[in-house]
């Protein structure tokens, strides 16, 4: 069983005023009385800022549980925010491939190209042939009318940059 801290505190001025109660009842010299007197007051005075600083500290600590909640919740709606604009993003390329009229296989080759991938990482990632990857790139090239992977990944990028607009026939 716990005893609660001010539960505990309190018992000390409950005992100190029956105790002052004996020294008036009873004939101690008027000194004695006075420094018990003191001692009481002192021990009010001191147990007053203890529990006015548990409280403020306490209002302190649900401020900051706040703030950090509040912390929380911006960073989940980034978070979310961000994760929209990709699918925004890998939306308006997908768009893009079709109005170039991609294969899967070309989109796929695409796809990962503009993330960067050599071609002979994409060959590996699709599980196919080195020759068979090249070709797809250069039909992507071709229908794109675009000079190669530069200028394929500057084509998405430049999107981030500018407003939606919807996707370009060449």
């Amino acid at each position: 069983m716990t005893i609660k801290f001010p539960l505990l505190l309190a018992v000390f001025p409950v005992y100190q005023a029956w105790d002052l109660y004996q020294l008036a009842v009873s004939a101690v010299p008027a000194y004695h009385w006075v420094t018990e007197a003191a001692a009481t007051a002192a021990f009010i005075s001191i147990l007053y800022l203890v529990i006015r600083d548990r409280k403020q500290a306490s209002h302190a600590f649900e401020a900051l549980k706040k703030s950090a909640d509040a912390s929380a919740r911006a960073l989940i709606e980034r978070n979310e925010g961000a994760q929209q604009s990709t699918r925004n993003f890998l939306q308006s390329m997908q768009d893009q491939f079709d109005a170039w009229s991609l294969t899967p296989a070309e989109k796929d080759v695409a796809l990962l190209l503009v993330k960067g991938l050599s071609l002979e990482e994409v060959a590996r990632v699709r599980e196919s042939g080195a020759k068979t990857v090249r070709q797809h790139a250069a039909n992507v090239y071709a229908k794109a009318k675009l000079e190669g992977r530069h200028q394929l990944a500057a084509y998405f990028f430049e999107d981030l940059l500018a407003p939606l607009a919807t996707p370009v026939k060449r």
